[in-house]
């Protein structure tokens, strides 16, 4: 019986997000989850406010994450609920969008972002086979080996500028294509 309650222990263990797990999770989510707390409480700094504190939280209280997904579902929950309390102490009271439109908003959040994010990704991986074979090892370096300027600089066999510069045309051409490929879409 012990062996078993041990494997159990490890199981737990290991499915339990990490205060750098959360972190990661949450930075990447941030436009995200501040975007959500804006909706309910159209206060941009307030929304900040409640995102900074939810965050503190969510690691102080890492040990109820199973997922990615269970977090961020527990962070936005959490942040409405804190968001409209800051506001009821302020104000004496919540006059915001109603709890079951709310609730509405919660539940289509991650889809309407999962589905976006995809669209993101693949006008980014269209674009990206659009690139020269240089742009292309230039944006593998910068942002998948986390190469420094220098070493791009190298690459090139430029100065560090000429590669900052380089980098910063290729982020104008992703950018544009990318624009226009998700007007595309919208069409």
């Amino acid at each position: 019986m012990s062996r078993l309650v041990h494997s159990l222990r490890i199981v737990h263990e290991a499915t339990r997000m990490n205060p750098q797990k959360i972190t990661e999770t949450l930075l990447q989510q941030r436009l995200s989850l501040t975007s959500y707390v804006y909706s309910v409480c159209r206060n941009y700094h307030l929304a900040e406010d409640v995102f900074q504190e939810m965050c503190v939280k969510a690691v102080s209280e890492r040990e109820r994450f199973t997922s990615k997904d269970h977090l961020v579902n527990w962070f936005r929950v959490s942040s409405r609920n804190r968001a409209i309390d800051i506001i009821r102490t302020r104000e004496g009271r919540y006059v915001g969008l109603s709890t079951e439109t709310l609730d509405l908003l919660e539940e289509n959040w991650t889809e309407a972002g999962d589905s976006w994010r995809e669209l993101r990704f693949e006008a980014l991986a269209q674009c990206m086979e659009m690139l020269t074979p240089r742009s292309q090892e230039i944006v593998k370096l910068r942002y998948f080996e986390n190469r420094s300027g220098g070493e791009i600089a190298s690459f090139i066999g430029g100065k560090v500028e000429s590669a900052y510069q380089l980098i910063s045309r290729i982020h104008k051409t992703l950018g544009n294509c990318i624009s226009q490929r998700l007007e595309m879409e919208s069409q």
